[in-house]
């Protein structure tokens, strides 16, 4: 409630800063929407949420049509809004209090983390935008389109590296309760 009234600011981001930031935001909600009702077991909050989860695809295709108009129009400095929101990517609620306990809880469930992140979130939209295959970009576009490779790289490093992590503490926790695991993915 206290995060819901104070609301959230997006600070001084320029207006293709804040389109490229929701094109990520939007799909990154629908994700952990749709997972979230998977997980619950639950028909009637797995339905709702897949409902909610379909708004959010749909807010998502708006701006990331905004965003590939830009690229067209101003590549470069579209190209370098994309890398910076990419880079320095958070949810709205991150600085809700909690915000980071909760959030290492829901990666852990497998309802949202850094793979989900990456592959189901930062890659489909920078795939539709052709970003790594674009051409027409002048010194800055490139610049923020190597920052881009390096940060997705080290990025996919360490979804991987969690990723391990879960899947062995599964097994830990799998092994000492002699019960089954279920696994939410």
């Amino acid at each position: 409630m206290d995060y819901m009234t104070t609301g959230y600011d997006s600070g001084d981001k320029t207006a293709l800063e804040a389109v490229a930031y929701v094109s990520f935001q939007e799909l990154a909600t629908r994700v952990s929407h749709r997972n979230t009702g998977r997980a619950t077991g639950d028909p009637v909050a797995d339905a709702l949420l897949a409902r909610i989860a379909k708004d959010e695809n749909l807010h998502m295709i708006f701006y990331r049509n905004i965003v590939a108009a830009a690229l067209d129009i101003a590549p470069d400095e579209t190209m370098r809004a994309i890398a910076d929101e990419v880079i320095g990517f958070e949810m709205p609620g991150a600085t809700m209090a909690g915000f980071r306990r909760s959030s290492m809880m829901i990666a852990k469930a497998g309802i949202y983390d850094l793979r989900l992140h990456h592959d189901e979130v930062i890659m489909p939209v920078l795939r539709h935008w052709d970003v790594f295959g674009r051409s027409g970009l002048g010194p800055v576009g490139e610049q923020a389109r190597e920052e881009l490779g390096t940060f997705l790289a080290a990025l996919d490093e360490q979804a991987t590296a969690f990723v391990d992590r879960r899947a062995e503490q599964r097994a830990r926790q799998a092994a000492g309760s002699g019960e089954p695991q279920v696994i939410v993915t």
